[in-house]
């Protein structure tokens, strides 16, 4: 796959998403074959502004190359500005938000509120592309509502306006990630433009990206919360897509030991307050696992990333330890609530 100048080495991609995506997870996603990476969504008016807090997320390290920005907001010269520094700071590429259905982004007229004025979006993507050097893409969701499915025609105006490829996230901005991704609207952009189409939701094995592939002929595949405590998906997936065997699932001692890894790179970056970032992961990355749930009420009160790898250094060896069978694959989210943990209770739900 490419994006103007920019080769991908593969075609299955780390979906940006706002609270997750920072660099230490991108580096991993990396490390296990994520074709290319984009950094959390970046507010075009913080980075006018010069808000130190917005250029944070927009922080990455050589390794994670390719790697794109992506910018969320709805004024075509506040975009432009915006797109500017993104390119002064060396992304490879610029995408543009016209997905996120949080309602404080819907509100500024940003997000998928783009999606109902066709006019605006082009405005705004035109001034975006005229801006910069390097290449624009973007990433919608497939309208406002089922009742108003549009992405057909977005997908059409994004190509006038010279973005390079579009990524769809198959659901409307109402469902944000309920129910089931519309593969079938994938389907129906990748017939009605001639840009490359990568198809987004519902991919959390690799057979569903093989699977999306061949239903709706997108060029690549986009993984969000499939690849939450499961990067392996990345490569597993590029390799059944390649024809090849995807390989073994991670061990129990594979996801406790890269969770540790995770977790340094975060203390490396934020100190003790890793410790809290961490929660989430942690629950992601011990899904389905024996007795998950005391493990992930103990992290719920480390104060320290000592205390947190000392946690997962004891689970792990009650894990080898264990008579009872231990669950060897990464499990969906449903067998965690079987167990009395939701992902939800121990982070904020991502946006895209």
């Amino acid at each position: 796959m490419r994006a103007g100048p920019v080769e991908l080495p593969g075609r299955v991609l780390l979906s940006p998403l706002c609270g997750v995506t920072d660099s230490p997870f991108r580096r991993i996603a990396r490390r296990h074959g994520a074709a290319m990476v984009f950094c959390e969504m970046t507010s075009s008016d913080g980075l006018v502004r010069r808000n130190p807090k917005t250029f944070e997320l927009l922080e990455y390290r050589p390794e994670e190359r390719p790697i794109g920005a992506q910018l969320c907001g709805s004024d075509p010269q506040v975009m432009a500005d915006a797109a500017k520094v993104c390119e002064d700071l060396g992304f490879d590429t610029l995408d543009l938000n016209y997905g996120c259905p949080v309602r404080k982004v819907i509100a500024r007229d940003a997000g998928a509120a783009m999606l109902t004025d066709l006019d605006r979006l082009e405005r705004v993507t035109s001034a975006v592309v005229n801006a910069v050097t390097i290449p624009v893409t973007a990433k919608i969701r497939i309208g406002w509502d089922q009742n108003s499915t549009n992405a057909p025609d977005v997908a059409r105006t994004l190509e006038r306006s010279g973005v390079k490829w579009v990524a769809v996230h198959a659901r409307a901005r109402s469902e944000k990630f309920a129910g089931h991704a519309h593969w079938e609207v994938i389907a129906e952009v990748k017939r009605s433009t001639a840009l490359p189409v990568i198809g987004n939701g519902d991919v959390k094995e690799p057979e569903d990206a093989v699977r999306m592939v061949r239903e709706t002929g997108c060029d690549g595949v986009m993984v969000g919360r499939g690849s939450f405590g499961n990067p392996w998906l990345f490569r597993r997936a590029q390799r059944l897509l390649d024809g090849e065997d995807p390989g073994p699932l991670p061990s129990p001692r594979e996801r406790i030991e890269t969770a540790i890894a995770h977790l340094h790179d975060l203390a490396a970056r934020k100190g003790d307050y890793a410790a809290i970032l961490m929660r989430k992961h942690v629950a992601w990355y011990v899904r389905g696992l024996y007795d998950n749930s005391t493990l992930c009420r103990e992290v719920n009160h480390s104060e320290t990333p000592a205390e947190t790898e000392a946690l997962l250094l004891r689970y792990l060896e009650k894990l080898e330890s264990e008579p009872q069978p231990v669950d060897q694959g990464v499990a969906e989210s449903g067998e965690s609530e079987r167990n009395g943990r939701g992902a939800d209770a121990h982070g904020p739900s991502p946006a895209s």
